[in-house]
């Protein structure tokens, strides 16, 4: 059995980057553990000024509102996909902020993936600040852990990974879209913004999960590693 450890900048990036992928390794029997790095508060906020938000009474709600709801969500979520409470950790760092706690959760992840075997992070050379502060934090962790024996699947959320062929692999996800799909209708404070509403719906009809396959020793060496 192997502890694999997903690191999800916001809630509903683990279940558009990995979703399908992290209900088959549960099947497998492998132990699934998830991290979520912000709280997701500035969702509205941000995708307004982009005009991808849907304007409704439900969006009109302090940030503060609005973290709460996402992580009440993450809990159903959790309850929905019956991963193990004790495998889900909310570091609750202020949405678009991720960096600025970067020592924090470098130390707090540090506990988490000690003796994991797989880490399961979003890319480097990232547009998203919360997504680049995420594999940084993950990649730094492993770092100062020396942890030589894990190895890296690398997703992209809205992005295409850039790597050989001999460093991708692609999870068959079929058996698995459509409950996917539902869990991400447990986020339901997302439906709202139209970019994640697409790409929700896209997960309905998805088939497979891309990786860039990655060993610590390769850090830097890579374009998204």
């Amino acid at each position: 059995m192997k502890k694999i450890v997903i690191f999800s900048p916001h809630p509903d990036d683990e279940l558009i980057g990995a979703g399908g992928s992290i209900l088959k390794w549960m099947n497998e029997g492998q132990e699934v553990h998830i991290i979520y790095l912000s709280d997701g508060r500035a969702a509205y906020t941000y995708e307004r000024k982009n005009k991808n938000l849907i304007e409704n009474k439900e969006t009109q709600i302090s940030q503060e509102e609005l973290a709460q709801i996402r992580m009440h969500e993450i809990d159903k979520v959790i309850e929905f996909l019956e991963i193990p409470k004790n495998n889900i950790y909310k570091f609750k760092i202020p949405d678009q902020k991720v960096r600025e706690f970067m020592q924090s959760g470098i130390k707090q992840s540090k506990k988490i993936i000690e003796d994991a075997d797989r880490l399961v992070i979003p890319s480097n050379n990232n547009p998203h600040v919360d997504h680049q502060a995420t594999f940084d934090i993950a990649t730094k962790a492993a770092e100062e852990l020396n942890l030589e024996q894990i190895d890296f699947y690398v997703y992209a959320v809205y992005l295409n990974i850039k790597a050989p062929k001999s460093h991708k692999t692609k999870i068959n996800i079929e058996t698995y879209n459509k409950k996917v799909y539902e869990a991400l209708q447990l986020y339901k404070s997302q439906n709202f913004i139209k970019t994640v509403n697409a790409a929700f719906e896209n997960k309905k009809k998805q088939k497979w999960e891309k990786f860039g396959v990655f060993s610590l020793s390769e850090l830097g060496n890579f374009y998204n590693f």
